[in-house]
């Protein structure tokens, strides 16, 4: 999964309508974005009406949420909890930069913290 000040790709923007009307900044494919937190959430909600003609979230999805640095949306209207809307996770993939950068930071990186390993004797 994703981790706090990873980098990810956006690989899915496509969006329902009603999307539009609920957040102020959306991510578009292809483009990168710093996790900024990650969360238990909800997703795909299906909404019904109340008696008084008032929207309500009668069911929904739960799936991990990603709120990103490079953009903030208000609080989820639908929630008794006060949270930032997020994105599913699934929407993302990590870098690929990142892990090459990492899996180098590997390699080059064994055995320097723990001062055991000399490359001369």
């Amino acid at each position: 999964m994703f981790q706090t000040g990873q980098r990810v790709v956006c690989i899915d923007d496509q969006f329902d309508p009603w999307v539009f009307d609920l957040f102020k900044a959306l991510p578009k494919k292809n483009s990168v974005y710093t996790v900024r937190a990650m969360r238990p959430g909800k997703s795909n909600p299906q909404f019904g009406l109340t008696k008084d003609a008032g929207l309500v979230v009668a069911a929904a999805d739960y799936d991990i949420l990603l709120l990103l640095e490079e953009l903030n949306n208000p609080d989820d209207p639908y929630s008794t909890i006060k949270q930032e809307l997020g994105f599913r996770a699934d929407r993302f993939a990590p870098l690929q930069e990142d892990l090459e950068e990492q899996e180098e930071y590997e390699l080059v990186g064994f055995g320097q913290e723990m001062k055991s390993w000399d490359p001369t004797k």
